[in-house]
């Protein structure tokens, strides 16, 4: 009996200790998560999160530096192309002039056209200083209009641009002076321009439906070709001559004949004496001796003068009209008749 008595109390012992074990690490464990507070949880957690970082694709970067840029475009074009443009100009637009009231560019907020010959159009400008009323610019004005036996005024058409057409023996050097004197002459008109980037060189084909220019033809010629020309000229072709009184070219409304054993210089002097003629210069000025139309003795210019570029405006402007005669076109011009 006393076996079993101690046996029971040895088993008790036994079942007490494997308890006291087994609860030890779990009171551990309890005690421990009740020392570490939500509030400090969420610290740790928040501490041992890793957070993924977005890489930048090149695409990102080049969006990023686009959005940055701000292009500002500038283009340098043909007096011709800028009169069209100010033709079309939009509200945000506005035309830049000289003191001289000639076009020299377009600007934008975010652009700038401007003409590509202005250096020389401030050489032709910055001559002589010289400012002129309308009254000085409207005489001069019917001195090289009428003149010549011409009773009524010729002008060039408007209705399309003009084209140098040279066929026969013409150089380089003639090509050169045209296209450098058609801006010249675009800047000097409000009504007819020059195609100042081509010219129509040797043979013609104008049999096409749309002919896009008028053609304003120059040939330099031999002296045989010219007698020819000469014996069948129509009643508006008039004889060109030299201060000797040699005859050197024949000229009309829309075409100029000229010599070809004269010199470059002389040639292109009347080159341009035969255009302006065919638009409808034909006088002379006996009072301004500057002038291209200066033509007094040995005395000859080879260039336009300041008067002159302001009354060949005043022709082109768009206020005279073909075939009116002197006094009307004083009348006109506001002078006296």
């Amino acid at each position: 009996m006393k076996w079993h008595v101690i046996f029971s109390i040895t088993l008790l012992l036994l079942v007490f200790l494997t308890a006291g074990c087994t609860s030890g690490p779990s009171e551990s464990k309890s005690q421990v998560s009740e020392e570490v507070t939500p509030a400090d949880k969420t610290v740790q957690e928040e501490e041992n999160e890793v957070v993924p970082v977005k890489e930048k694709t090149s695409s990102d970067s080049e969006t990023s530096r686009d959005d940055d840029r701000y292009y500002y475009n500038i283009k340098i074009i043909s007096p011709s192309d800028l009169e069209n443009m100010k033709n079309e100009i939009t509200s945000d637009e506005y035309p830049i002039t000289n003191d001289q009231g000639d076009l020299i560019g377009i600007v934008s907020p975010r652009k700038l056209y401007i003409r590509g010959d202005l250096v020389e159009l401030q050489k032709g400008e910055g001559k002589s200083g010289k400012t002129f009323d309308k009254t000085d610019v409207a005489e001069h004005l019917v001195d090289i209009i009428f003149g010549n036996d011409n009773p009524k005024l010729n002008l060039f058409k408007s209705n399309k641009d003009y084209q140098f057409w040279m066929d026969a023996f013409y150089t380089t050097d003639d090509t050169k002076f045209l296209l450098d004197l058609a801006p010249v002459l675009n800047s000097l008109s409000d009504t007819t321009q020059f195609e100042d980037e081509e010219l129509a060189l040797g043979f013609l084909k104008t049999n096409y439906e749309d002919v896009p220019y008028n053609f304003y033809n120059i040939k330099i010629i031999p002296q045989k070709m010219l007698d020819d020309y000469k014996d069948d000229r129509k009643t508006d072709e008039r004889l060109i001559k030299n201060p000797d009184g040699d005859l050197i070219g024949m000229v009309g409304n829309d075409h100029l004949y000229l010599l070809d054993s004269l010199s470059t210089e002389e040639r292109h002097y009347y080159m341009l004496y035969g255009i302006l003629y065919s638009m409808g210069m034909h006088g002379t000025t006996y009072s301004e001796k500057d002038s291209f139309f200066y033509q007094v003795g040995e005395t000859r210019n080879n260039e336009l003068s300041d008067l002159d570029k302001e009354a060949i405006k005043l022709l082109y402007g768009g206020r005279l009209k073909s075939g009116i005669e002197m006094e009307e076109t004083k009348k006109t011009l506001g002078l006296e008749t």
